[in-house]
């Protein structure tokens, strides 16, 4: 009689934690394919760098990634904001079963993109005949770029509405996979009928035609995981909220990439386009210290959103913690080998890339740096305190300008590796601080020890 009364309550202990439980699941499964996605990603990234270093020299090489640089800041006003907001309200709409909602939204966003996107383009075109000066390779390889401006700017809308639906994985193959794979075995192709005759015009053209072939990927993916509810709704729509909520969004992606390209395109202004080659190199092989920290985010952001609003505290820090321990190990030893074997790695892209040792040393320390700072910008943005998140990338921002305007004339490829890796490492002091001041969370592996007095 005992035993059968006991039954019940054994049967209710276990609740809580399987919740948790398959929650942490999830998250790790899609970490993990986030993860290897992002792995394939910058593998693919390298072999690309490596390709068109070697082929396009650093000259050539360095007119192709500034022109990328362009398109990459002028992808900010094209996309406003609406990537992020397309995966926090694409999932609120699906959870509250609102179809007409997440048919209006997808709707509204791709119009507004494309006719935002397509007027930029024309206005850099332009600009660019009318006011720069550079040479026909650089103005020719920039004008091809801007095609590229619209078809990224969309399919960076069709991959958060997917992540938005629950398809966090799926979302990242034409950016990550099917984009660069494509570019790859074009520049191959290529290589074989013109052999040393590959300009960066030619392969900013092949990068075209890779981006449409992903654009059209991304929109076929995308009508497959659309429930069929919501692609049949009559379409609602709620401009103003949406414009509203884009605002401080559009702000945060700003600095993110003003952040990141202010070297290159300073370097490009003040040094011109071979420099530029160098510093591009040195940078994306930097960032294979924090790739992990990048897979992690994207699996983790709908998520903190969640525990935080169910006042869940203790299960946000550890979940946030397990990952900024796999951030921290995986950073420390990737930034270990590139700091030590930094030179040989660097001779992959030709024997005159080597000269960028020094910058991929200091910068492979403020990767690291933000590698051991964890989702500080992610848990800001995700909890409702975006506009502390937008304050410490705008510091950051402008500390970053000022220090590539004061160090790149005397120091030039070193003195941009200084100006990002310092920007960095303040960026992310601050962003962990406002963190834990708000949110009373570590982002780092202090959360180890702050979990355990949390009740």
């Amino acid at each position: 009689m005992n035993v059968l009364l006991r039954r019940p309550r054994q049967a209710t202990v276990p609740v809580g934690e399987f919740v948790a439980s398959r929650l942490e699941s999830r998250l790790s499964r899609e970490a993990t394919g986030s993860f290897v996605l992002k792995v394939s990603a910058t593998f693919l990234s390298l072999i690309q760098g490596l390709i068109l270093a070697r082929w396009l020299g650093a000259a050539g090489y360095g007119a192709f990634t500034y022109a990328l640089s362009w398109i990459a800041l002028l992808g900010i006003p094209a996309v406003l904001g609406l990537q992020q907001l397309l995966i926090r309200d694409t999932a609120a709409y699906l959870a509250r079963s609102a179809w007409g909602s997440i048919n209006g939204l997808l709707r509204w966003a791709n119009r507004t993109v494309l006719i935002v996107s397509l007027s930029i383009a024309f206005l850099a075109a332009g600009a660019a005949v009318l006011l720069t000066e550079e040479s026909d390779q650089i103005l020719i390889t920039f004008g091809l770029a801007l095609f590229i401006l619209p078809l990224t700017s969309l399919t960076t809308l069709r991959q958060a509405a997917m992540q938005g639906l629950q398809h966090v994985v799926v979302s990242q193959l034409p950016d990550m996979l099917i984009r660069p794979t494509l570019f790859i075995a074009l520049l191959g192709g290529a290589h074989l009928f013109l052999g040393a005759g590959l300009i960066a015009p030619w392969a900013m053209g092949l990068y075209v035609a890779a981006a449409s072939v992903a654009l059209v990927f991304g929109t076929h993916m995308l009508r497959r995981t659309l429930p069929r509810a919501a692609a049949e709704a009559p379409p609602e729509y709620d401009t103003r909220t949406w414009v509203k909520s884009a605002l401080p969004l559009l702000f945060i992606g700003g600095m993110f990439v003003v952040y990141e390209r202010t070297s290159i395109l300073l370097l490009g202004t003040i040094k011109g386009a071979e420099l530029v080659g160098l510093y591009t190199v040195a940078f994306r092989v930097a960032q294979l210290v924090t790739f992990a920290l990048s897979a992690v985010n994207v699996a983790l952001g709908p998520d903190v959103s969640s525990l935080h609003a169910q006042g869940r505290t203790r299960q946000l820090q550890r979940v946030v913690t397990g990952f900024a321990w796999v951030n921290l190990l995986w950073s420390l030893s990737v930034s270990a080998v590139l700091i030590v074997f930094g030179h040989w790695i660097l001779l992959l892209f030709g024997e005159e890339f080597a000269l960028a040792q020094t910058a991929l040393t200091i910068l492979s320390v403020g990767q690291l740096m933000n590698g051991a700072m964890g989702s500080a910008s992610l848990l800001l943005v995700m909890t409702g305190h975006e506009r502390d998140a937008a304050v410490g990338l705008g510091i950051s921002a402008v500390l970053n300008i000022i220090l590539n305007a004061l160090l790149i004339p005397r120091w030039g490829l070193e003195g941009a590796a200084v100006a990002t890796a310092s920007s960095m490492i303040a960026w992310n002091l601050l962003l962990a601080v406002l963190v834990y001041i708000r949110l009373r969370i570590h982002s780092t592996i202090l959360g180890t020890v702050n979990s355990l007095g949390q009740p």
